[in-house]
């Protein structure tokens, strides 16, 4: 029977961060554990629950997992000094919780005799794990759940860095407000995404001249909102040949951010590294996997991809030679 331990220890700072800490009766693997990273501002349990469900599926697979808050959140000591929340989420894409992280995993290893670590976690806590992993040789490898690769940006910056996918599906939102009158009010009194629109009118006016609708090139580094720091962590953990799992709901704007901000823009660079990255996209889903359909899904995934990479012995031949494989359209 799985056994769960409240955990307190200190990060390098001095506060007190609290966690809990599974471990299956059965453990195949003592000496690795599975790092449940807190998504941007919630707390170690995840929205709908959904970190509980991880463990769970993970404890079944034969790994302990240990998810805790990070200074600032959830039950752990200590404040966040920003008044906006698009700065903490600026500050958690920068970073903030990589010493956190580390310093559990110190923890870890000197308490219990976890060398080894597979770092999971949604969106920003999939961020943090990356550059966690680029920075220390224990993370072997990473599961992230609508991993950003961009910086959050003001909402009336927003449409200034969509991708052309993103465009590509606001198209037949925005045909349909042309018969709403609110829609119209809105336009003309300037209260419009004006820069969004323009847009928008500069892919029909191409669709009905009969131009060829292509993607555009990703544009060079440093011109949008992408993450700078993220590329050279992927690529870290490529040439460790660590293992990756990226899964991402099917109406999650980040899979394109994904791939015209860091596939398509490095994709020489990449070509060239170890291609251990699987990227899966759960149709229809959102960005949090809110119903049980799409949680199932990534349960199956991740546990399958847990089995063939770090549980060797408990895969069976189906599981150990099963590959993940990408719903998505470019991915």
């Amino acid at each position: 029977m799985a056994t769960q331990t409240p955990i307190t220890f200190s990060n390098r700072q001095g506060l007190r961060l609290f966690g809990i800490l599974h471990t299956p009766s059965n453990g195949s693997q003592p000496d690795l554990a599975v790092l449940l990273l807190s998504p941007g501002v919630k707390m170690r349990v995840g929205p709908q629950g959904l970190y509980r469900q991880m463990t769970d599926a993970f404890l079944q697979v034969g790994l302990s997992v240990f998810r805790f808050d990070f200074h600032g959140l959830g039950d752990s000591e200590g404040a966040l000094p920003e008044e906006q929340l698009r700065d903490v989420y600026n500050r958690i894409e920068s970073g903030r919780y990589v010493e956190d992280a580390v310093d559990a995993m110190n923890w870890l290893e000197r308490t219990h005799g976890f060398r080894r670590f597979v770092v999971a976690g949604l969106c920003g806590g999939a961020v943090t794990g990356l550059l966690t992993g680029e920075r220390d040789s224990r993370v072997e490898g990473l599961l992230g759940i609508g991993m950003t690769p961009v910086l959050s940006a003001p909402p009336t910056e927003a449409s200034r860095h969509m991708t052309a996918g993103q465009l590509q599906a606001q198209q037949g939102r925005y045909l349909k407000r042309l018969a709403s009158p609110q829609a119209w009010l809105r336009l003309l009194t300037l209260r419009a995404d004006l820069h969004l629109i323009q847009r928008l009118a500069a892919l029909w006016v191409r669709r009905i001249l009969g131009l060829r609708s292509t993607t555009p090139a990703a544009a060079p580094p440093g011109n949008d909102n992408a993450n700078p720091l993220v590329p050279n962590a992927f690529f870290a953990m490529l040439s460790k040949r660590r293992p990756l799992l990226l899964v991402y709901g099917g109406t999650d704007r980040l899979q394109w951010e994904l791939e015209e901000k860091l596939l398509t823009r490095y994709r020489d660079r990449l070509a060239a590294l170890p291609r251990t990255y699987d990227i899966h996209v759960i149709a229809s889903a959102n960005h949090v996997l809110t119903l049980r359909e799409w949680q199932r899904e990534m349960l199956e995934v991740s546990t399958t991809w847990l089995r063939s990479h770090f549980v060797p012995a408990l895969a069976s031949p189906r599981a150990a030679s099963a590959s993940i494989r990408s719903t998505a359209r470019g991915l």
